[in-house]
C-alpha cells in the first residue's frame, strides 16, 4: 500500500476516480493471489536430502 509521503504516490481527486476500474483491479489482484496459492498447493516443493555414504554410516551409528 502506498503511503502519502511515498514518492510513487500520486494524488487523484475523487471526481477523477473510476470506481468500477478500481474494483476490477482489486478483483484481478485477488484472483491472481488465489491462483498463485492454488499453484503452490498443487506443486509443492520437494526437498530431497542426500547423504554421502560416510555421513549415512555416522547417522545410523555404524
Amino acid at each position: 500500500m502506498k503511503h502519502i509521503l511515498d514518492s510513487d504516490f500520486h494524488y487523484r481527486p475523487s471526481f477523477d476516480t473510476d470506481v468500477k476500474k478500481t474494483f476490477e483491479k482489486i478483483r484481478r489482484q485477488q484472483m491472481q493471489a488465489k491462483e498463485q496459492q492454488a499453484k503452490a498447493k498443487a506443486h509443492p516443493e520437494v526437498t530431497v536430502k542426500v547423504l554421502k555414504l560416510d555421513q549415512l554410516k555416522k547417522a545410523s551409528g555404524g
